[in-house]
């Protein structure tokens, strides 16, 4: 059956694949006339290259490891180089460790757990506070009992504070503060708020996964993650300890 129209998702995935076939081909084609027109001493000339970016590379990754353990460690790190050279290679480092391990069958929310922690560290050792208006707080809707009638996502100050669910606790905490707070469905819509408000500062709750996804997402924007409790298995009824978040949303306001 002849196909009269492609999407145009489909057909931004045609060409990007397209792209990277041509790519490929091309320097496969590179390949072989280096490998057939090339003297010896090309061939030097191309592994003492090779040599050099390997060693290069040790040494970043060495370098790296060093930084962030040391930052990890110390947690309070006055020095922009060190903290910039660690937030560098852990940007490097995530997705290589992320991939090895699911490669060992090691569980990955352990890797992002440590991702979160790390990343909290660094914003912390930046010693900023930001005016409340520039902060935002950002909840899954999970946190919620599953059994309420009051619709949150859209109005967190619909919440009856009944104390079935740590929705309450929070919603006293940003009222009394004056902060902006959503509880959003995924991170779609975290993401959509984000674009909107550009705020200088995020404090959100989310699962490992979700915390480490939306803190690369939004780039630059400092974020504070907490990640919840599940006692009850993700996304259903979780819950955060609210003294946590006080504290916390506390060490970032003026």
């Amino acid at each position: 059956m002849k196909v009269k129209y492609l999407n145009k998702d489909f057909k931004k995935f045609l060409l990007l694949s397209g792209t990277v076939i041509l790519f490929s081909l091309l320097f496969f084609l590179a390949l072989v006339f280096v490998y057939y027109s090339s003297s010896i001493f090309t061939y030097n000339i191309i592994t003492l290259l090779l040599i050099i970016v390997t060693i290069l590379m040790i040494m970043f990754f060495c370098i790296s490891s060093l930084t962030i353990f040391y930052v990890y460690k110390n947690k309070e790190v006055k020095s922009k180089l060190l903290l910039n050279t660690s937030k560098a290679g852990m940007k490097v480092l995530l997705p290589v460790i992320m991939a090895l391990a699911g490669l060992f069958k090691i569980k990955k929310n352990i890797v992002r757990r440590f991702y979160v922690d790390f990343n909290n560290i660094t914003v912390s050792a930046m010693g900023k506070r930001y005016k409340k208006e520039d902060v935002i707080v950002l909840l899954p809707h999970c946190l919620q009992d599953a059994d309420c009638v009051f619709k949150i996502t859209n109005d967190i100050s619909n919440c009856r504070k009944c104390g079935k669910c740590t929705i309450g606790g929070i919603s006293r905490i940003v009222e009394e503060r004056k902060v902006k707070c959503f509880v959003v469905t995924g991170g779609t819509a975290a993401r959509n708020i984000v674009k909107k408000l550009k705020p200088k500062m995020i404090l959100s709750v989310a699962c490992e996964r979700d915390l480490t996804s939306g803190i690369i997402d939004v780039g630059k924007i400092p974020v504070v993650g907490i990640v919840n409790e599940r006692p009850n298995g993700p996304c259903y009824n979780t819950c955060v300890d609210v003294s946590v978040l006080k504290d916390k949303l506390d060490s970032i306001i003026k």
